[in-house]
């Protein structure tokens, strides 16, 4: 367990800083690929395998089980919210409107984390991003509009 600990302490500035990097990297890409995400906290000290998003026009629990489908584990909420799919209160907290809370997905990267992995996260998240974003649309242009007689 001591070697362990020494260990974790000699590497953390490394993979701190590969992480925050991987981040930083993931957020510009996808700020570049959906020009209107929101990353929650951008600017601020936080830590550096977390990020947290919110697509406008999309749901997190849509989004959610499609990213799951393709193999990609992210959540809604909280750390400490794990496994729900409701709003975070965190977002609520910091005074972030409803419907961009309920777009909100929180993704984390780790020691196993590589930029192929991010790439394809970035790859699968926008495209699921454009397809429910087309899917509103679509419902929303199709929507019945009753006659009165």
């Amino acid at each position: 367990l001591a070697t362990a600990a020494e260990l974790l302490l000699a590497e953390h500035e490394v993979e701190h800083a590969r992480l925050s990097t991987m981040r930083d990297a993931f957020e510009r890409e996808l700020r570049a690929r959906v020009p209107d995400v929101i990353i929650h906290a951008a600017g601020a000290a936080r830590a550096p395998h977390i990020t947290s998003i919110s697509i406008p026009g999309t749901s997190s629990e849509s989004m959610l089980m499609a990213l799951d489908l393709r193999g990609i584990a992210c959540s809604a909420g909280s750390a400490c919210q794990s496994g729900s799919v409701s709003a975070s209160h965190v977002l609520a907290a910091m005074g972030v409107a409803p419907d961009v809370a309920g777009a909100a997905l929180r993704l984390s990267f780790g020691c196993l984390s590589t930029d192929a992995c991010v790439q394809r996260t970035l790859d699968v998240l926008t495209t699921l991003a454009e397809k429910s974003r087309v899917g509103k649309a679509a419902s929303t242009a199709c929507a019945f509009t009753p006659i009165e007689f």
